[in-house]
């Protein structure tokens, strides 16, 4: 099947679905490159230990009592790993302060409910 593209031009239908597939693709790889890119970036971390753990013992908490919920933790680790907001973290934690993570951290919300 032919379809008209303009004055004397001529587009098969087989052309604009490749076109379409492209099109979704490229926004697929949009989509997904952010995590990939914050991922390999943690990755490359030299297998250091996720900042959330330094976090929750600043905090007074041990490994026992996040572990109580696997859950909510599992989800806060993977917060965590995929965090774009590592440096400031990081800077942070350097500052051996208590409060204040909360204008940066995606786990925030769960540090603050483990407290009540």
């Amino acid at each position: 099947m032919q379809v008209k593209a303009g004055p004397g031009a001529q587009c098969s239908v087989g052309t604009m679905e490749s076109l379409v597939l492209v099109g979704l693709v490229g926004l697929l790889i949009a989509a997904v490159a952010p995590g990939i890119y914050a991922l390999r970036k943690r990755m490359g971390a030299g297998g250091r230990k996720l900042e959330l753990w330094t976090m929750l013992h600043r905090r007074g908490f041990t490994d026992g009592d996040a572990l109580e919920e696997p859950r909510p933790l599992a989800m806060a680790l993977r917060r965590c790993a995929l965090c774009p907001s590592v440096e400031e973290c990081r800077d942070w934690l350097a500052s051996e302060t208590r409060e204040g993570f909360d204008a940066f951290c995606p786990n925030a919300r769960y540090i603050h409910r483990l407290e009540r």
